[in-house]
């Protein structure tokens, strides 16, 4: 009887380790990466919702190019992904954390068809960094002083997101903002 409990111990043991070992032994990608021109190896796990979510913005970020493209647009790009292009500049200084900032709107989907715009639904204001409007608006208005013109396309992630805005924004849409601010 003793025998068998050790056996089976035994087994349990060993498969114990088999398991170990085979979660262990899995290989997970590798990727090179350059620190201050020597490379690197950084290992990195394959998460399928990650890489999905990138597929996504990368596909977006084709689509927002080939609008820039079709309508000729001479757009900046900052590191987030918004783009610009200042059509009449303004003057003074650049608005910071805290400034308020009002502007007249339009917000249109890349087909171009107009959802929103400060005719209809009221002049916008809100204060850089303070409050709760899409990223892309704090981002564009450090970017920009009283007086100025402007049209941005805004990638979905700094816009409403995978949720969209729950009237007229589906989740995932990049905008087309185009902006006058009022401040004087």
């Amino acid at each position: 009887m003793r025998l068998v409990i050790m056996k089976a111990n035994c087994i349990d043991i060993l498969l114990i380790l088999l398991v170990v070992l085979s979660v262990a032994c899995k290989q997970k990608p590798v990727e090179q990466v350059s620190i201050n021109g020597d490379n690197a190896v950084v290992e990195e796990e394959f998460d399928p919702y990650i890489e999905g979510n990138r597929r996504i913005l990368a596909l977006e970020n084709e689509e927002i190019d080939l609008v820039v493209k079709r309508h000729h647009w001479n757009m900046m790009e900052t590191g987030t992904g918004l783009r610009y292009q200042i059509l009449e500049p303004g003057n003074g200084h650049l608005f910071v954390e805290g400034d308020s900032v009002a502007f007249n709107y339009t917000i249109s989907l890349l087909s171009g068809k107009e959802v929103y715009n400060s005719e209809t639904d009221g002049v916008k204001t809100f204060r850089v960094e303070k409050s709760e409007e899409i990223p892309a608006l704090h981002e564009l208005a450090k970017l920009v002083s009283p007086g100025t013109k402007v049209r941005a396309i805004v990638p979905s992630h700094l816009a409403y997101g995978a949720a969209g805005d729950g009237n007229k924004i589906v989740g995932r849409e990049p905008l087309i903002y185009s902006i006058e601010i009022i401040n004087h």
